[in-house]
């Protein structure tokens, strides 16, 4: 049962890692630091949209064009960091730009989650100076929910109105 199990998994694995680690040293670079950077930044991602999710969820904003557009939002925000690995390549400058821009949209991203996890009521979590960090970005995020919950009620009013 061992041997037939693996007889399928062995190749399913390897042919999935021979095909993601070429991809993934084209866009990103080789190297220990730049996997963790990238492990790191995705987690960052990940958690942002579990964090979103829950706050959308919660406070009744959650729609599925939102959160397609958010799919959008993660391809572009995953391949910045190739952008500045080729760049790199280009301009000759060994991980200056994908340092930079990884940096910069992993702040970004890391307010967002931050901003996420307290809309999401999570906030005994947060420490007190990352709350005061965020707090310009919940209040967008706020602003944002009140305006996709009146879109949402006012649609659902029309339904109304025309059935």
């Amino acid at each position: 049962m061992y041997m037939k199990n693996n007889a399928i998994a062995f190749p399913v694995f390897g042919t999935a890692g021979g095909t993601f680690m070429p991809v993934f040293h084209f866009l990103y670079g080789e190297g220990p630091t730049r996997y963790a950077a990238m492990i790191l930044y995705t987690f960052l991602i990940v958690m942002d949209w579990i964090a979103g999710y829950r706050a959308a969820k919660i406070d009744g904003s959650y729609a599925s064009e939102y959160g397609i557009a958010g799919g959008f939002r993660t391809a572009f925000l995953l391949f910045m960091p190739a952008v500045g690995h080729l760049i790199d390549g280009i301009l000759g400058t060994s991980g200056i730009v994908f340092g930079f821009l990884t940096v910069a949209f992993g702040h970004h991203i890391w307010k967002s989650m931050t901003a996420n996890a307290i809309r999401a009521g999570w906030e005994k979590w947060v420490p007190e100076w990352a709350m005061s960090t965020v707090s310009d970005e919940v209040e967008h995020k706020l602003a944002r929910a009140r305006e996709r919950i009146k879109r949402k009620t006012d649609m659902l009013n029309d339904e109304d109105k025309g059935a």
